[in-house]
């Protein structure tokens, strides 16, 4: 049976449960749920109740804004509400939205590591304040949100999977031979390492409606440092390069344009139903064992029900 998530979008409480139930009832592995206008593990909490068998995955949450301390006990709590279906994946966020805050990020694969590491020593009962652990009672897969081949390392050499997305198939397929290489030299199995990548989903009978809608969805994302980069090393430099230089001028407009065809379908799912079930296979080919779908559009709520609906029909 052919594996696929989808994103639930933080909104109401009843709107999360009802969709995260949805989804476990059309035979979705996963629930993902991102770090928006919400806090990741309590949204999961919420899935937790709605359900009884589907992945909850965490997509993801941001290792900056909580001491390992608080991050290993809530996990752990959600571990146990859930009966051990959490997947913790974790991230740096970007660099924009942390100086804004006031974060320092310093170098934030250290970051990342440190973090994991400390997790692990927490819910192993090897760390101590003073204060007994919260420690799950079966284990907390961790996975990396990644865009770099650096990070993809190092998710095979100490995590657990890898989250990817905004991901051409070409450079999927490097990353996720770039992680499972390094499981294998570090001691571990290919086959330890889960590679999942997240497809902003838009589909409609209109082609070219559809593309117009993903360009001003995705828009934002080659502005940001990280993802540009990922675009520029996966032949989008053109894409990359205006994209980032309307940003700098504060061109939403241009920044928006620079979105080209090409770049909407190397990296979301577009169109008709059956051109997005078929570029969907694509990315299974590169590597992807669980393709999350994170459906927009005007209506994102409405879009997930129907993309629930919709992609149902192949798993």
């Amino acid at each position: 049976m052919a594996q696929i998530a989808i994103v639930i979008m933080p909104g109401s409480h009843k709107q999360i449960g009802d969709l995260a139930r949805a989804a476990e009832d059309a035979g979705f592995a996963g629930a993902c749920m991102p770090e928006l206008t919400n806090d990741g593990l309590i949204s999961c909490t919420i899935m937790a109740a709605a359900t009884k068998k589907i992945r909850l995955i965490t997509w993801i949450v941001n290792v900056y804004f909580r001491h390992p301390w608080l991050c290993a006990a809530a996990a752990a709590m959600v571990q146990e509400a859930s009966e051990g279906r959490l997947t913790l994946g974790l991230g740096v966020s970007h660099r924009p939205f942390m100086n804004a805050l006031g974060i320092e990020m310093g170098n934030a694969r250290d970051k990342l590591r440190s973090v994991t590491l400390e997790l692990r020593k927490i819910w192993n009962g090897e760390a101590s304040i003073g204060v007994p652990a919260r420690k799950p009672k079966t284990r907390i897969p961790i996975y990396y949100g990644a865009l770099a081949l650096e990070t993809a390392r190092l998710a095979g050499e100490i995590a657990d999977g890898a989250e990817f997305y905004m991901c051409p198939a070409d450079r999927l397929r490097k990353l996720a031979i770039a992680a499972r290489e390094s499981a294998v030299k570090n001691g571990r199995k290919a086959s330890d390492i889960a590679v999942t990548v997240g497809l902003p989903t838009f589909v409609d009978d209109n082609l070219e409606r559809a593309y117009d809608t993903a360009r001003q969805q995705i828009a934002f994302y080659p502005a940001l440092p990280f993802y540009n980069r990922q675009l520029a090393k996966s032949g989008f430099e053109a894409e990359a390069r205006a994209a980032m230089e309307a940003a700098a001028r504060g061109d939403q407009k241009a920044q928006v344009a620079a979105v080209s065809n090409r770049l909407v379908d190397a990296v979301t799912l577009a169109g008709p139903a059956s051109r997005c079930i078929e570029r969907l296979a694509a990315f299974r080919e590169a590597g992807a064992e669980l393709p999350i779908l994170a459906p927009g559009g005007p209506d994102t709520m409405e879009n997930t029900r129907r993309a629930i609906e919709i992609f149902s029909k192949v798993i």
